[in-house]
């Protein structure tokens, strides 16, 4: 597993002065961080013509992209045109993904219904928009992987296995947060081996019950338990370190290298003993 980190910990600047910092604290595996128009709008998805890719490759300078992760409106959206938005954002990401060798683009689930009766209808309306993405994007072969978060409309491993039901495709998986997971009150390593080779995706952060924001090594994430339930279930693609606040550069810089040397430590294969 490549251990890489998001840009989300520096979403404040400009996209090059982001991966800058990534690259100087010596990863060379990234998660673009794309949650627009406000948030983090390090890209333009939507706008992403020949030009805008090459000043995206020209700023990730030989760093690999391993996903993006993007949002910019609910797909459950009673509005259509809303709707209608989360939808190009997301093919806009997708051909993205493809141009820079992303294998997938991790998105938000969609918002929570204010009551657990109106969920199926909530999931029905965000599996539909998801369909009609996967058809217009399927040719590109870059997987879609929904995240389990919290407050979101899959917010729990149960909810994420019904929504990838109902929207059957083989190219859509779960990315998997470990901070979510811990804040609600779930078992990672549970949740890991029962979605199995489900787990397109993996962000790592700490955790406390009620508190998803805290650095690895602040909270009760058993990252080296999580380590050893992606062995089992083969996962071989990236983990990455996914910092979210209001950190000045510098203590982004600081709180990764921090969370990069607790990780590194946990995710260390288990050493063989002497025959």
């Amino acid at each position: 597993m490549k251990l890489g980190a998001s840009t989300l910990a520096y979403r404040r600047l400009p996209l090059a002065e982001a991966l800058a910092h990534l690259r100087r604290l010596g990863f060379d595996t990234v998660d673009l961080g794309c949650i627009y128009p406000s948030y983090c709008p390090h890209f333009d998805p939507t706008a992403a013509g020949s030009s805008a890719l090459m000043r995206i490759e020209d700023a990730l300078a030989g760093l690999r992209v391993a996903t993006l992760t993007i949002g910019m409106a609910p797909w459950n959206s009673p509005d259509r045109i809303i709707r209608t938005a989360q939808m190009e954002f997301a093919v806009g990401s997708l051909r993205v993904a493809k141009a820079l060798g992303a294998y997938a683009v991790s998105v938000q689930s969609g918002t929570r219904p204010k009551t657990a009766a109106e969920w199926d209808n909530a999931a029905q309306q965000a599996a539909e928009a998801v369909r009609i993405v996967m058809r217009r994007a399927e040719a590109l072969g870059v997987r879609l992987s929904v995240e389990i978060q919290w407050n979101a409309l899959a917010e729990t491993v149960e909810q994420a296995e019904q929504l990838l039901a109902l929207i059957n495709h083989p190219l859509v998986g779960v990315t998997v947060d470990t901070s979510h997971l811990v804040a609600l009150g779930a078992d990672p390593v549970a949740a890991i081996e029962r979605l199995g080779s489900r787990v397109h995706h993996v962000h790592l952060r700490d955790a406390k019950p009620g508190d998803y924001r805290l650095t690895p090594g602040d909270g009760e994430v058993p990252f080296a338990a999580v380590a050893g339930a992606l062995r089992k279930i083969g996962y071989d693609r990236a983990c990455v370190i996914e910092l979210e606040g209001d950190f000045p550069a510098a203590e982004a810089d600081e709180q990764l290298r921090r969370a990069r040397a607790h990780i590194e430590q946990a995710f260390a294969p288990p050493q063989q003993s002497a025959a």
